[in-house]
């Protein structure tokens, strides 16, 4: 929001600079994000009148013109060629400094001597003045523009703008009489607003326009006023200096003036051509496929969740964004039919944002407009008309619907104290409400019930009024005091610290975290996610991120490939993130957010002289699954894939889905060789694993064990076994054998070929037995190794490799 303080001073009378009044506001939480003074370095140029041309006799591309500047006439030299006579010009005179330190001096051109130079509006540095001639020549002003003049004055450009940063709870900020109102509130002074800007509302007889508003939700209220007569010209100076202040370029008195009454009350207005309009005007969704050509000259498609405003024949704006190029007002118009309505804030936002549309309306609607102002602005645009001569205000009509009442809130006097920590008497705070022109009673004892006007929406509860109150008084005036009350310390969840232990441990075994969009292409995630399909998205950041995932591989996919494809092929990555399953499709309710731990791997360790490189194969991944799993507090269980699903992208010998307590938990596989080339990678493993499901039965508690004092026995053990017997039943089956001396089974070597039958393989493990009570016999080592042999021998048909 542009303040200009010219205007401001208008309101209220102050003597504080721009930067003065800046740290007052900023200081009482409105944030002035800088201060600016227009004019950009110019001072004495003229205004003056361009009484004759003449062709430079020794120069083709040059003009001698003789200008009138009111003392006297000066004869200039100029390359340009869009003046006219009795045209209106700035002229820089000997002496004047221009924006970027140019210094005007006396110059000769071919024999001719020019004393001071004709300016156009980039080398003043100022923008949307002047006539459309102005255009790449000399800048030419309106011809009512006062000879001798100086330019500034006339431009009104003498003058300081603050540019407020205004938050999403402070809209009201974006209306000057409520800029004005806040500037008195910090400085104890009454603002001088008019009686639109205090809810007053006019007079006028009911229109015969129609009015209907379908969709109440959208749109609180509907206010429409017609004007005959209409006479469409140059809006005056002063406000035509005022809306360039505040960053606005002046088009005509019309739009003009509803620019002017937008910026002065907060409440944006549209005008139509009332004699383009049929029928009834409508405040409804848009229908399936319903266009409408937009005053920019683009013809869009409607989406059904668009809020339009029609005519009996169609769409003639889309509500809060922009109007409609066939209602548009013109020269010839003769009637107007004026709009001051309240949208939805979140509606507009969503149509401004797929449109991608932004205007100074488009942002109050979004961030809030008061819906009791839409009259009295009405109010303030027949004022203006009828003062302007621009035509005559004859009716109005409106529709209104369920208008947010007046709130009163309750101020308990000593809570005030209590939650600041200080110690102002009831006339302090009845001062603040005052200075806020807030109306109050006292209720009880120690009570006082505040009215809130209906323009500070962001008031609700005793707290915001609390807050008012040291805001106003001022923060520096708060004292350093211990905080009352029971204090609580914030700690992460359970699950919160397990995600980070979670993470922590993947990064540990050398994996990188990535963060993937949950935006996915619909072909990739029905091929990696949820049978039935993602939630499609209305609106999509491209098109490749049309559906919401419900499988974390995508992205990873995504990702993993664009690294290959430059030749980054080593690939250790990980994402933990939440996937979306629709309940149902279409969508009826909200899906289901499960959280989701998966990873790729590829390639293998980078090259070392001292290390060997390792692979990033099936068992290297499988090993990092296994240990993050213990240090979670939880076993995992690898079985062969029964998903038909898996048949298709996963290598059938190296993959299996993980099971947790009997519960799937996931998958982990190599991808199928044949979809290599299609995905661009080079024999990625892939995992995926319930994220929820892992939490569930792990645990964070620190189990601390003396370390065993009497030494292990090892023994090896190598046995033949069909080949589709999966390895890691057989060291199941050996644990439970083995009893509660044997601490740990490992499988060191898999082996197919010479002197190993077809479909056979050879399997060796390494069995660890150990007490903690005494040193154990190799002869009881020796049974317990025997028996394990006898019973894989009868339930594996294994045979023993000696």
């Amino acid at each position: 929001m542009r303040v200009s303080m010219k205007w401001l001073r208008e309101y209220i009378g102050i003597n504080l600079g721009a930067e003065e009044l800046a740290e007052v506001l900023t200081k009482g939480g409105i944030e002035v994000e800088g201060v600016e003074y227009l004019n950009k370095g110019f001072k004495d140029v003229y205004i003056g009148e361009v009484k004759e041309i003449t062709s430079h006799p020794q120069a083709d591309n040059l003009q001698i013109c003789t200008v009138d500047t009111g003392s006297q006439e000066v004869t200039l030299v100029s390359g340009a060629t869009n003046m006219l006579l009795g045209d209106r010009v700035p002229v820089a005179v000997p002496g004047t400094i221009l924006p970027g330190g140019k210094v005007i001096e006396p110059a000769e051109f071919r024999g001719v001597l020019s004393q001071g130079m004709l300016c156009s509006d980039k080398e003043l540095e100022i923008e949307g003045v002047g006539l459309d001639r102005s255009r790449g020549g000399i800048l030419i002003l309106n011809s009512d523009a006062p000879v001798g003049t100086r330019l500034e004055d006339y431009l009104g450009l003498d003058d300081w703008v603050l540019e407020l940063e205004l938050y999403p709870n402070r809209p009201d900020c974006l209306a000057m009489v409520n800029v004005a109102r806040e500037v008195g509130t910090l400085l104890g002074i009454r603002p001088k607003v008019s009686k639109w800007a205090q809810g007053e509302t006019p007079t006028w007889p009911q229109a015969q326009q129609k009015v209907e508003i379908d969709n109440p939700d959208l749109s609180l209220r509907y206010a429409a006023l017609l004007v005959d007569n209409v006479k469409i010209m140059p809006s005056p100076l002063w406000m035509q200096n005022k809306l360039r202040a505040a960053g606005v370029r002046p088009i005509n008195n019309i739009v003009d003036i509803t620019n002017y009454c937008m910026l002065e009350m907060g409440q944006p207005l549209h005008a139509f051509d009332r004699d383009k309009l049929t029928g009834t005007v409508r405040v409804r969704l848009a229908k399936e496929n319903e266009q409408i050509v937009t005053l920019d000259g683009m013809e869009r498609k409607l989406d059904p969740d668009t809020l339009v405003i029609t005519d009996d024949n169609g769409p003639v704006a889309i509500a809060g964004v922009m109007g409609g190029l066939d209602s548009e007002v013109t020269e010839t118009t003769q009637r107007i039919l004026f709009e001051s309505a309240h949208f939805l804030g979140s509606s507009v936002r969503r149509t401004s944002r797929r449109l991608g549309l932004r205007s100074e309306a488009s942002n109050r609607f979004e961030k809030g407009v008061n819906p009791h102002w839409a009259v009295s602005t009405l109010g303030r645009v027949a004022e203006l008309l009828v003062e302007l001569r621009a035509g005559e205000p004859v009716s109005f009509t409106e529709k209104v619907n369920n208008l947010p009442e007046a709130i009163t809130i309750d101020v308990y006097l000593p809570k005030v104290n209590y939650i600041l920590g200080t110690d102002y008497t009831e006339q302090e705070v009845r001062k603040v409400f005052d200075n806020l022109d807030f109306s109050y009673k006292e209720k009880s004892l120690g009570v006082l019930a505040v009215e809130i006007p209906s323009y500070r929406q962001d008031l609700k509860i005793e707290e915001d009024l609390i807050e008012e109150i040291a805001r106003v008084i001022g923060y520096d005036r708060i004292p350093t005091t211990l905080a009352h009350g029971s204090q609580t310390q914030g700690r992460r969840t359970p699950e919160q610290a397990f995600r980070i232990k979670l993470r922590r441990s993947l990064i540990g075994a050398g994996m990188n975290e990535v963060l993937s969009y949950s935006f996915v292409k619909k072909e990739i995630d029905e091929i990696w996610g949820s049978k039935g399909g993602g939630i499609a998205l209305l609106n999509p950041l491209r098109e490749e991120l049309g559906t919401m995932r419900t499988s974390l591989l995508p992205g990873l996919l995504e990702i993993a490939a664009r690294n290959t494809s430059r030749r980054n092929t080593d690939l250790l990555l990980f994402e933990i993130g939440n996937v979306y399953l629709p309940k149902e499709l279409p969508l009826r309710e909200l899906p289901e957010e499960i959280s989701k731990i998966a990873g790729i791997a590829q390639g293998g360790s980078k090259r070392h002289w001292h290390i060997p490189q390792v692979k990033h194969d099936f068992f290297y991944v499988k090993g990092i699954l296994t240990e993050i799993a213990k240090e979670s507090g939880v076993e995992l269980e690898y079985r062969r894939t029964s998903n038909k699903k898996y048949d298709e992208l996963l290598h059938p010998g190296r993959s299996a889905e993980i099971f947790l307590n009997d519960e799937y938990l996931g998958f982990i596989g190599e991808i199928y060789p044949q979809l290599d080339a299609e995905l661009g990678l080079q024999r990625p493993i892939i995992f995926e694993l319930d994220f929820a499901l892992m939490f569930k039965h792990s645990s964070l508690e620190i189990i601390a064990k003396s370390y065993p004092r009497f030494p292990a026995i090892q023994r090896d053990l190598a046995v033949v076994v069909p080949e589709e017997i999966p390895a890691e039943g057989i060291k199941k089956r050996v644990y439970e054998l083995g009893g509660d001396l044997l601490k740990e089974v490992e499988i060191f070597d898999v082996y197919q070929g010479e002197s190993i039958p077809a479909g056979h393989k050879s399997l060796a493990l390494t069995m660890r037995y150990q007490s903690g009570e005494r040193t154990l016999k190799d002869e009881e080592v020796n049974t317990f190794n025997s028996n394990i042999l006898a019973g894989i021998q009868q339930e594996f048909k294994a045979e023993w490799r000696k």
